[in-house]
């Protein structure tokens, strides 16, 4: 099998786990005897064609007015709308991703995170006669932003102006013949904007994991122990950041300690250590995730938009860390309360204090939590996500087949 996979970014520039993600799929699928190809965009706007890991990777020029993920004050707004107007429908990039198609003759092309290509790579494909399998990471297709988030809240539903730039993608949402998603919330927003009402198969998946180590051990803690959580990703609002510090804030010191690794904007990661400058609230910076989880007994992801599921919980299962996660997006879809780890409410500081209070009070029961989270970590695994995705090429290969007219002969 041939499998063509496209991506906004692929290695060495991948910045999140949708390309992670993309990237895991494709090394994994060259190990197991079949062929990946990967289209993905050049930061440099250079035409290049090289194999990484044994998957052949085209980085293609992006036809637009700027790269999209340029600091957000070099995008002024009327940049930005320009911007999203072009990548709304982008023929110019359906017809270089239809170029590079035509010629390796993939069995299936699987399109990821499509900000910059745009749906017109859906329709390079039909017209290729080559079946699309759509993996859903975030909310792009239904707002141009890929977060259905605005001024700090989440949208309740699709705006004005996300409804006129996602046409195209709601017009041309039944080109893929299946659509995966990592979570239930993220296929269900997108639906309610109008997408995918005519596609036959959908179905939840996961992104795949890459684990290669044991988790430490670790013991129960009894009541009345210190507790010491953790924060790692990117910093910043969305995130819930200030959600958890004001938490933190209210416990007393010597029963917490919160240790944030991670980066983000220069003057708001300055901004919050100034505001919470308290010896339990270190900021660690860029860490090692093996170092990080090995330092923490529970992980805190604390998200106030709808997170679709991110990729640091199921590291955390993975290293046996019970995580506690916002009551929002993916997240409580994959968190069992008081088994593998706890829910709390988004954007309710007191409700992550009284969790808190409790674990502290109550104690954490840490070593039967570490084989829970191993145990459902397992379906994070490669093997497992990758045998979903095949499955889920073959069955779209066999209905073109299947669609395909005899040629008559005599």
């Amino acid at each position: 099998m041939k499998v063509a996979f496209i991506s906004t970014l692929y290695k060495p520039n991948e910045i999140g786990g949708a390309e992670r993600a993309v990237r895991v799929l494709a090394e994994a699928l060259v190990v197991r005897g079949h062929e990946a190809v990967v289209i993905s965009l050049d930061p440099a706007g250079k035409a290049s064609k090289r194999v990484i890991d044994g998957v052949t990777v085209y980085y293609v020029p992006l036809a637009n007015i700027h790269w999209p993920h340029l600091p957000i004050e070099q995008r002024p707004p009327w940049r930005s709308a320009i911007w999203h107007l072009i990548d709304a429908y982008n023929p110019v990039m359906g017809g270089r991703v239809r170029a590079i198609l035509a010629a390796e003759k993939p069995d299936v092309v699987e399109t990821n995170n499509l900000q910059g290509f745009s749906v017109a790579v859906w329709r390079a494909a039909q017209r290729l006669g080559i079946p699309v399998v759509q993996v859903l990471h975030d909310y792009y297709l239904g707002c141009p932003n890929s977060s259905m988030f605005r001024r700090g809240k989440n949208c309740a539903t699709q705006c004005g102006v996300c409804t006129v730039y996602s046409t195209p993608r709601r017009l041309l949402s039944h080109i893929p013949q299946s659509v995966s998603s990592v979570s239930r919330r993220t296929l269900q927003r997108l639906e309610q904007a109008g997408m995918f009402a005519l596609v036959p198969h959908k179905e939840i998946v996961p992104s795949a994991f890459d684990a290669n180590h044991e988790a430490l051990p670790r013991s129960d803690k009894p009541p009345g122990s210190h507790l010491t959580i953790g924060f790692l990703g990117r910093i910043e609002q969305s995130k819930g950041i200030e959600v958890l510090l004001r938490a933190v804030r209210e416990m007393p010191s010597e029963s917490v300690t919160l240790l944030i690794a991670g980066n983000g904007a220069q003057h708001y990661v300055d901004e919050l250590k100034r505001s919470y400058s308290r010896a339990n609230i270190q900021f660690l910076g860029f860490t090692d995730p093996a170092t990080f989880f090995a330092r923490v007994d529970a992980l805190v992801v604390p998200s106030i938009w709808e997170d679709p599921l991110p990729r640091v919980i199921f590291e955390g299962f993975a290293y046996g860390v019970p995580p506690m996660v916002s009551r929002i997006g993916g997240m409580p879809e994959i968190v069992e309360h008081g088994v593998t780890g706890y829910v709390f409410e988004p954007d309710n500081p007191p409700a992550l204090t009284r969790l808190l209070g409790e674990l502290v009070a109550q104690g954490l029961p840490a070593g039967r939590m570490r084989a829970a989270c191993q145990e459902k970590s397992r379906g994070f695994s490669v093997d497992d996500v990758l045998r979903a995705h095949i499955s889920s090429w073959q069955d779209v290969i066999a209905n073109v087949q299947r669609a395909a007219p005899v040629n008559a002969t005599g």
